[in-house]
């Protein structure tokens, strides 16, 4: 009888925090009419879907310095579109790298800010994978493919359709807004902190949302609660001044190729922990929220290794997949090159050099540059007699992690709003990729950036034959209408 009463007390409790929980995630009774919006992006829908291709079809490569006029081009694009809708003091603004994209309007006096943050600069393209060109957008069966077409230029002009909507139905907006859209999210932002810094009353807000995200699918929501950070390094290990003949000097002189693969094979132990001392120093214990998390979210391990053709899983023991991807330190070698390829012939050398390029997806507390320094450290601990070690800049790619709190009514009105729009509560899930403007909006302006974008996984975005489907436009512009009423309302 006792365990019984025992065993009632802890259900009565679990149930008590679980409805707890669930309803500070919940929208308010009301709902959100947008009906005025849907009908003008109806009746524009096709004029706006023209528009999106001449966007795409602007192929600005930020990691490519060909393509630095395209990036200018691109950017003054935007600040035309924005001026077009009523949008105030719409400009490009320089930086040390490429410009940033900025607009507002500031007349609901007495309402509370938005700052909607989004990236115009594409990833290069490997054209002869694609079965179109990257840069002549075309639609074909509800898809508009096109490299960019997803990340992220389709939730950026769909935020935008959104504000055109408001402002040509109503005259105004609910709240304030504010709109930046940077030139340089894929070569990690380097230039970023700078300008914030640099504009802080500028771009000072209330509340900050990222159209650079994702939702599961079609039907299902989701809203991310963490990205990782990132430090990336690239080393050269050289042991003499020149390729050697294999026959003489094979077996007599230090191979440089097969030098680095002995300090590869010395970063990680056997159980697939990082083997570098102090890697894991300031790296926090997962919390039962967060395992809860990933044991929460849909996830086939068998399914994902069959699509990528693949045939095990590895890493840190002791974590499941999405736990690894989530909420642990990763340090991957993402490419490695020595001696001679196919393409240039067959030679018998001793390559006299070899080179590596290491990333590192960091978690919280870990700074980029204190794990770069032990990664050096424990290189030069491991490098054979006989070979040295050089650094190249890579001038970016070194970023911090963030973790997002859902005790904020950025975070409650976001949920909110995607829970009425799917019709179904979004999945709250972490990211194992990196997003170096998220930190620093955390950083520079003080608030978190909550994620409410309209990609999708499926999509191949950094890949070939990336495209965005017409739904997901159609959706981010309902989504970013209801998101500004509803915090119009408050």
């Amino acid at each position: 009888m006792k365990l019984r009463l025992t065993l009632l007390v802890i259900l009565i409790c679990y149930a008590a925090f679980t409805q707890k929980t669930f309803a500070a995630y919940m929208p308010a009774s009301d709902t959100t009419d947008i009906s005025a919006y849907k009908k003008y992006i109806s009746d524009n829908e096709q004029k706006h879907l023209q528009e999106f291709m001449d966007f795409v079809a602007i192929p600005d490569i930020s990691s490519l310095p060909a393509h630095k006029a395209d990036m200018q081009r691109c950017a003054e694009w935007l600040k035309n579109k924005l001026q077009s809708i009523g949008m105030a003091n719409a400009r490009v603004m320089s930086t040390e790298g490429h410009p940033v994209v900025y607009a507002d309007w500031n007349n609901a006096d007495g309402k509370p800010t938005v700052l909607i943050y989004g990236h115009y600069d594409v990833q290069p393209v490997q054209e002869a994978m694609w079965t179109s060109p990257p840069f002549q957008p075309r639609q074909d069966n509800g898809r508009i493919y096109g490299r960019g077409a997803s990340d992220d230029k389709g939730s950026v002009i769909a935020a935008i359709w959104a504000i055109e909507a408001m402002l040509q139905k109503e005259g105004k907006l609910p709240v304030n807004v504010k709109v930046i859209f940077e030139g340089e999210e894929e070569i990690g932002s380097p230039h970023l902190e700078k300008f914030m810094a640099a504009n802080k009353d500028l771009l000072k807000t209330d509340y900050a949302y990222s159209a650079d995200a994702l939702q599961k699918s079609d039907t299902q929501p989701e809203m991310g609660m963490s990205v990782r950070g990132a430090a990336t390094m690239e080393f050269t290990l050289t042991t003499a001044n020149r390729d050697l003949h294999s026959g003489i000097y094979g077996g007599k002189l230090l191979n440089a190729a097969q030098a680095m693969s002995q300090i590869v094979e010395s970063l990680h132990t056997p159980d697939g922990k990082v083997a570098v001392k102090g890697f894991y120093d300031k790296v926090k214990p997962m919390t039962a929220e967060e395992k809860a998390m990933a044991a929460k979210a849909p996830y086939d391990e068998q399914k994902e290794l069959q699509e990528n053709g693949a045939m095990l899983f590895t890493g840190e023991k002791g974590y499941t997949s999405l736990e690894r991807v989530w909420w642990r330190p990763t340090l991957d070698v993402t490419g490695m090159w020595s001696g001679y390829t196919a393409e240039e012939g067959f030679l018998n050398i001793v390559p006299a050099s070899a080179h590596c390029r290491i990333m590192c997806r960091l978690v919280q507390n870990q700074q980029s540059d204190e794990i770069i320094a032990l990664i050096k450290k424990h290189i030069a601990a491991n490098t054979p007699k006989g070979a040295t070690i050089t650094y190249k800049d890579l001038g970016g790619f070194s970023n911090d992690a963030v973790k997002y709190s859902t005790n904020t009514n950025a975070f409650k009105y976001a949920y909110a709003v995607l829970t009425q729009l799917y019709g179904r509560e979004p999945m709250l899930m972490g990211s194992g990729g990196s997003n170096a403007a998220m930190a620093i909006i955390n950083k520079q302006l003080g608030i978190p950036a909550y994620s409410f974008g309209f990609l999708q996984e499926d999509e191949n975005f950094h890949s070939h034959n990336e495209f965005m489907r017409v739904s997901d436009l159609e959706k981010g512009q309902y989504a970013f209408c209801m998101l500004l009423t509803y915090i119009g309302n408050k």
